[in-house]
């Protein structure tokens, strides 16, 4: 039996983004945790304090919150250039099946609003399974989250990057990049589910991503359906704005069984909403735009 090797190829090719954006994680940690340190041995230079105390003084900066927002910022930031270079060149003309100012309207705007509360809901209780299940995924995953202080007061910064620049930098790499080089290897389908499956090792932790595999499923749906990856920008906005300003609005009581049930039912209800009404928006913005160019081609007949 001959085996094609250059589908494989293609198949294999779909995992160099996620490899990319890793390495220029790492590669954007190694300068700041380096110009931190120099600073800090600096600061504390002829103060008269020992070694152990300067390490720890600079072990709390990195472990601070503010620290590790700005150093993911960075990362984001570098990310977004490279992959948003790499999508304009190489897959926008494949992949943007409508012109950006096309894209999205109201209906739109709505149904993703929708979508993203209702799947708020249901990663939820998907997380809290999977933590049941294994506990000491969900204790590294509340780590995480503690380390960047998702449970005080969210700051500007913090704001600023969960729900404008991870949105953009990540849609890039995975509903970007990742998924027109899958669609080329793979039926519509299967790429969508290789790019989720990616997303979800992207973010390095078990709980994170096994929710984050579920939400790009649906990310990799809209962008598909929709014809570009502005659509699931936005949504990934709106979910990020959802659950970091939200939380603790949205599950209201989860702990009474009534309390939980009736969430539950809720998310299954809006993201089920919030599917059939972005299927309603882009039949509405695709019918009108063929409208559109039929009168506009009459026009020019005449």
């Amino acid at each position: 039996m001959k085996i094609s090797i250059k589908p494989i190829t293609r198949v294999l090719f779909c995992l160099a983004p996620l490899l990319l954006a890793v390495a220029v994680q790492f590669l954007v940690c190694i300068p700041v945790y380096g110009v931190s340190a120099i600073f800090t041995m600096v600061k504390y230079y002829g103060t008269g304090r020992t070694f152990q105390e300067i390490f720890n003084n600079l072990f709390a900066l990195w472990s601070s919150s503010s620290f590790i927002i700005w150093l993911s910022m960075l990362s984001s930031i570098a990310s977004l250039c490279i992959f948003g270079f790499w999508y304009r060149k190489k897959l926008a003309r494949q992949q943007e099946r409508v012109a950006a100012r096309c894209a999205i309207n109201l209906w739109m705007v709505l149904a993703l609003f929708l979508l993203a509360i209702g799947l708020q809901y249901v990663t939820a209780y998907v997380t809290s399974f999977v933590g049941a299940v294994r506990p000491d995924w969900m204790r590294a995953y509340q780590d995480l989250m503690n380390s960047v202080s998702f449970d005080e007061t969210v700051s500007p910064l913090m704001a600023f990057y969960a729900c404008l620049i991870a949105p953009v930098s990540e849609e890039f790499i995975f509903r970007g990049v990742t998924l027109g080089y899958a669609k080329k290897a793979l039926p519509a389908a299967a790429a969508i589910g290789l790019q989720a499956v990616l997303f979800g090792i992207f973010h390095m932790n078990m709980i994170q991503g096994i929710y984050a595999g579920l939400v790009g499923l649906f990310l990799g749906y809209l962008c598909e359906t929709g014809g570009s990856v502005l659509i699931a920008m936005l949504f990934h906005a709106f979910f990020n704005f959802c659950g970091t300003f939200f939380n603790s609005i949205l599950f209201y009581r989860t702990q009474q069984p009534f309390f939980f049930l009736l969430w539950l039912t809720v998310g299954v209800l809006l993201t089920y909403g919030g599917i059939f009404l972005f299927q309603h928006a882009v039949v509405v913005r695709d019918t009108r735009a063929a409208c559109k160019n039929a009168a506009n081609a009459h026009e020019t007949q005449e």
